[in-house]
């Protein structure tokens, strides 16, 4: 069973996601509730690492979306274990590195299917992080001594998650037109990094405006701060939902 369609026809509200960083259990699931008619999906990170599955279920119980982005990184028969969980937890999204190469994103696919058969469910999205939007090409050749550029190596790393069946990547929102000649038309595209007009991009370096990630082609905006640090959260989110409706 494959994973469920691009909608590139959905909702402002399931072209939103926050991220959930949070620590407590209790605010996490409060935020959840007051923001679930406005938000699609919640990711989770190191809050799943704090609370388990059974926050997945609480927030699964709440009617949304829940995104793990766990950036999975390990061996194949690893990562199959992996594609079989996140299946029966019910997950809707979850990440893998692409670094791990196309044996590896091939064992979590294949798990992933085989475990939504079984169940008679449809499995989560899979998804591939190219490049974490914190890295400049001056950590990409110098850190990571990788060669060429970073719209080369995201392209790379694209076509790699698509040989693999991947159903998606993660990129910056400028690098979705660069990638996209070769990819599946239903190709699923997250782009954290996005912020409103002059909006600080804090520790990510590639980034873009929510309009022109939307223009990109964009299927998924990841929002944490602009959301956790508003006065008044409703607002903001409300305010990101007009710049999607604008752009549609």
């Amino acid at each position: 069973m494959t994973a469920i369609g691009n909608d590139l026809g959905a909702s402002g509200r399931e072209r939103l996601c926050l991220a959930l960083d949070l620590a407590d259990r209790g605010e996490i699931l409060a935020l959840v509730d007051e923001l679930k008619d406005l938000i699609g999906y919640f990711k989770l990170n190191s809050a799943f690492t704090l609370h388990g599955p059974d926050l997945v279920r609480e927030i699964l119980a709440r009617d949304v979306k829940v995104f793990m982005d766990l950036k999975l990184h390990d061996i194949p028969n690893t990562l199959a274990g992996y594609g079989h969980a996140v299946t029966v937890l019910g997950a809707h999204l979850v990440t893998l590195h692409t670094g791990g190469g196309l044996e590896m994103m091939r064992a979590a696919v294949t798990a992933a299917d085989r475990t939504a058969a079984e169940l008679g469910v449809e499995r989560p999205r899979l998804v591939g992080v190219t490049l974490l939007t914190s890295v400049d090409r001056e950590t990409l050749n110098g850190d990571l001594n990788v060669p060429g550029t970073i719209e080369d190596e995201v392209r790379r790393r694209a076509l790699l998650a698509a040989e693999a069946g991947l159903d998606g990547i993660v990129c910056a929102p400028s690098e979705i037109d660069l990638v996209r000649p070769g990819l599946p038309d239903d190709f699923f595209y997250v782009t954290p990094g996005t912020r409103s007009p002059g909006e600080s991009g804090n520790d990510h370096k590639r980034i873009g405006t929510h309009a022109e990630a939307l223009a990109g082609g964009s299927s998924l905006l990841v929002l944490g701060r602009r959301i956790h640090h508003a006065a008044d959260r409703r607002k903001a989110a409300l305010e990101v939902l007009q710049e999607i409706e604008g752009a549609a």
